[in-house]
């Protein structure tokens, strides 16, 4: 398999098990405690004047969440749904527990990503902003982004509507 990082066999803590994912060609990794389930992509309904990066939200059990679509927010392009789409459902914690889902083109596997394979983002030369990105990982010949879930998802950014963001720049 690969040389570089061990692939998930049960001996490496949670702490460092990540879920490889692509998102418009590119692979992205997150933690794997910060994941609560995959679920199928199904139906979301618009919420009116949000950014275009909020798909709306979906009910998952009776709970809704709001669904971003990640391809849009790191702006790489909206996402085209397709057979293997799906909704990773993250709990992220912002001095209160919330849950968000991420639309994402297919899931990949899981990897034990110690730190010792990890490298600081580079300044320049990735499509991404690097404030999205929180470290990059060896995946045997290659790199695979870690994504910075406190920026990416930060409730601010979030909840921000057009009309909002439009009057700011106005100003």
């Amino acid at each position: 398999m690969h040389d570089d990082l061990d692939v998930l066999e049960g001996a490496i803590s949670e702490e460092h098990q990540h879920l490889t994912f692509v998102v418009n060609n590119e692979t992205f990794a997150i933690a794997v405690l910060d994941i609560k389930e995959i679920i199928e992509y199904s139906t979301i309904t618009r919420i009116p004047q949000m950014e275009s990066f909020m798909m709306g939200v979906t009910n998952v059990r009776g709970k809704i969440i709001p669904v971003v679509d990640l391809s849009d927010r790191l702006g790489l392009g909206v996402t085209t749904e397709g057979n293997r789409t799906c909704i990773i459902v993250e709990t992220h914690d912002e001095g209160e527990m919330y849950e968000v889902g991420l639309l994402v083109d297919m899931v990949d596997q899981v990897y034990a990503i110690l730190p010792e394979s990890q490298e600081q983002s580079p300044s320049f030369g990735t499509r991404v902003h690097k404030e999205f990105i929180s470290n990059m990982a060896r995946i045997g010949e290659g790199f695979v982004s870690i994504l910075n879930l406190s920026t990416l998802l930060s409730v601010e950014e979030l909840s921000r509507n057009i009309y909002t963001h439009d009057m700011a720049k106005r100003q």
